[in-house]
């Protein structure tokens, strides 16, 4: 087999070729002419029929939507992940994975004023002291008060090296402050926790596979080597994909030189791909566990699946999504692009990552794959392999764990949920009202307040009484009866406003059961490397 190099591969499902045609005009009719004139006439069809719309129709309707509407509506059919998307819509797609050239702040509108959720470490509002908290109350000297979500980024963000004044209103403050910050690059991270789970262990979470994740993972596995990692928890729960060359970086940090990670097969030879392990990876063969759930999708299954079949870890959770069809980008001429399925994902064994999405709708599609009953019964269906080093694993319905677990936590009711997104942000209100009468919580350490610290039910008597009286619709005993999950609310707020993501993990992690469980199985994939034929470092 041909071995590729792994540069310049976009997303699971995106690889590099770029073609650039037009839909519209002379050039499509050479375009369309070896499919024969049947498509020919039908095209011109569509053009006629757009031109009688605008014409005739009773209402004036947007030609440039109903040719949108019209492209989503010829790839829909074709499988769940072919997807064309607008020149919009690949901006705010980019940045997930790419970042964006801004001030480096996450916000959320709470009594109609613009209110900083989170400042990026590093970035400029970081470096001019920024904090989460504070209030926009003016953007280049214009009322920013009762300002529209969608309108905040227009403002905000703009090239690398402009700048933009905002005055401030902090709690504590006799008044506003003007600041003039500068524009730049801002980098999303993909790891928001590396941290020691205890004096052994080592949990890393990897929330996207962007552009550095590999440069991430590696920073955070040497801190955490540093800090005496014995053992290693990688959590891809909820991590939904990213760029392919990012899981091969990834996968590879776990793995020998010269493994396969992953290879593609589509209709076309030029499809056939193969990424192996490289040389660079330097540490050492430690016992891994991975969590992924139902959510864990592209990128998250390659790494998975790498892992399990060269018996390098544990898989433990929930099966997860089954997304591994490689789409292709075609960019156009007005920015929009054509993202179409040209390929599909196998792991080294053999297997198939993509779920079966024949016979069944869009939404079919999705809802199975987050339904426990019809994932375990799937797994009869599912054909079998065996990984390198003979244990059995299934193909065609995504990673299926090693170790199935799920949250033994309850869900929190109706009223908890309606209140936790209500669009007035009332926990982060009241959240911010508590740490201010209780200073001494900012002198406790985030791992200290997590375990031991307890919001008193006083709290929330008075939380609902504050609510009540702004004219939230609920009852007092309402309150009482959810003052466990209120608390918990209320708690990792002031952890996030605190400390950040560290701080709402360690909270997190009080109700995480899958995690804490998770650990007890470390002397089977001590075991698994073992019995593992990959070479010992």
């Amino acid at each position: 087999m041909k071995r590729w190099m792994k540069k310049g591969f976009l997303i699971p499902g995106i690889a590099t070729s770029i073609v650039a045609f037009s839909l519209i005009g002379i050039t499509y009719s050479n375009w369309l002419a070896p499919a024969g004139q049947t498509i020919y006439q039908k095209m011109k069809i569509f053009t006629t029929v757009l031109q009688t719309i605008q014409r005739v129709y009773v209402e004036e309707v947007d030609p440039e939507q109903l040719i949108n509407d019209a492209i989503r509506g010829m790839v829909k059919g074709l499988d769940p992940h072919t997807n064309y998307l607008t020149a919009e819509e690949v901006e705010e797609w980019s940045k997930t994975y790419q970042g964006y050239s801004g001030i480096g702040i996450t916000f959320d509108i709470i009594n109609d004023k613009i209110t900083v959720m989170s400042v990026i470490e590093g970035g400029p509002s970081y470096r001019i002291g920024l904090m989460p908290g504070d209030r926009i109350i003016k953007i280049n000297g214009e009322n920013a008060i009762g300002m529209k979500r969608d309108d905040v980024p227009k403002k905000l963000m703009g090239p690398p090296g402009t700048t933009v004044r905002v005055t401030i209103e902090r709690e504590g403050w006799d008044e506003p402050k003007e600041f003039t910050i500068v524009r730049e690059k801002i980098h999303v991270e993909s790891i928001p926790n590396a941290l020691m789970l205890d004096k052994t262990t080592g949990y890393i979470r990897i929330a996207r596979f962007s552009s550095t994740t590999g440069q991430e993972l590696e920073k955070a596995l040497r801190t955490l080597e540093n800090q005496g990692m014995k053992q290693l928890i990688l959590d891809l729960r909820g991590n939904s994909g990213g760029y392919l060359q990012a899981a091969v970086e990834v996968a590879e940090k776990f793995l020998p030189e010269n493994k396969m990670i992953v290879y593609t097969k589509g209709r076309i030879p030029s499809a056939y791909r193969e990424y192996y392990s490289s040389n660079s990876t330097k540490h050492r063969m430690m016992p891994l566990i991975v969590l992924i759930d139902h959510a864990s999708a592209s990128a998250s299954e390659i790494v998975a699946g790498a892992v399990q079949d060269w018996d390098r870890g544990l898989i433990v959770g929930k099966a997860s999504f089954g997304k591994g069809l490689v789409q292709t980008q075609y960019p156009f001429p007005d920015g929009s692009v054509l993202l179409i399925t040209t390929a599909r994902y196998y792991t080294p064994s053999g297997r198939l990552i993509q779920r079966d999405y024949t016979n069944k709708t869009w939404e079919d599609y999705y809802h199975e794959a987050y339904v426990d009953s019809v994932r375990n019964k799937m797994l009869k269906k599912l054909p079998k392999f065996k990984t390198f080093a003979g244990r059995t694993v299934y193909g065609g319905g995504g990673i299926f764990p090693d170790i199935w677990l799920e949250n033994k936590e309850k869900a929190p009711s109706k009223f908890v949920i309606d209140l936790a997104y209500h669009p007035k942000r009332y926990v982060y209100s009241y959240s911010e009202k508590f740490l201010r009468n209780h200073p001494e919580i900012k002198r406790m350490d985030p791992k200290t307040f997590a375990e031991q610290y307890e919001i008193p039910d006083a709290a929330i008597e008075e939380f609902g009484h504050e609510l009540i009286r702004d004219g939230f619709s609920a009852k007092l005993e309402d309150f009482r009866k959810n003052a466990r999950d209120l608390k918990f609310l209320i708690k990792r707020e002031i952890a996030y406003r605190l400390w950040g993501d560290d701080g709402q993990f360690y909270v997190n992690l009080q109700r995480d059961t899958v995690l804490k469980e998770a650990k007890q199985y470390f002397p089977d994939a001590s075991k698994l490397l073992a019995m593992s034929k990959l070479p010992k470092r």
